[in-house]
């Protein structure tokens, strides 16, 4: 006689994660329904609905553990004992590579990330807001070694940002997904550290 195995609901929500995740990224974010991910799973779509209250929350929940990937690569990278400039070019780098790896190479699964940016997900919000403060914790670094001349490090990290949005933003990305972008992003850095360095010091 089988017996039915009994999962906790820590584990049932992370198995219904695992199979909505890999639905996104095989069929794509908007052919899948809650029933779909039910039916892979063996249980009902109100069951589903027990952990998760709309297939919005999957998709935000899946979101999140991605970009906390990425905040936690970019901390490693604002921890490392190197100078303010080379730690923010390679930020930037990293953060490129990881958005057109994870939303652009995986194409279905960009389709998740558009939909959370339209829909202003609060989880993408808040991922912008961990950026802007890891810039800005490596932008006073370099205003205390005399690196930067600007006086408002929180600022500067905005625009820093900003001015990268052509190669961060996954729909931007998504357009130059069939060329190498790496040479605009280490020429978009090279400027946007002159903008920030005391008296037109040397490139990065």
């Amino acid at each position: 006689m089988s017996t039915k195995v009994r999962h906790t609901p820590d584990e049932t929500r992370t198995r219904i994660l695992a199979v909505a995740e890999e639905h996104f990224r095989r069929v794509g974010y908007a052919k899948t329904a809650v029933a779909d991910i039910a039916a892979e799973l063996g249980m009902s779509p109100a069951n589903v609905y027990r952990f998760f209250a709309s297939k919005g929350a999957i998709n935000e929940a899946i979101a999140e553990r991605i970009l906390d990937e990425s905040n936690a690569m970019l901390r490693a990278i604002v921890d490392e004992l190197k100078p303010a400039a080379t730690r923010l070019a390679d930020m930037i780098l990293a953060m490129h590579r990881f958005n057109k790896a994870q939303f652009t190479t995986e194409r279905r699964l960009h389709d998740m990330v558009e939909a959370a940016m339209n829909e202003n997900w609060a989880i993408i919000q808040a991922h912008h807001e961990v950026v802007t403060d890891l810039i800005a914790a490596v932008i006073r670094d370099g205003i205390i070694a005399g690196e930067f001349a600007v006086q408002d490090s929180h600022e500067a990290a905005l625009s820093f940002k900003q001015f990268h949005i052509l190669v961060l933003h996954p729909s931007l990305i998504a357009q130059c997904a069939d060329m190498s972008q790496e040479a605009d992003v280490h020429r978009l850095t090279r400027y946007a550290l002159r903008a920030l360095r005391a008296h037109g010091g040397p490139d990065a």
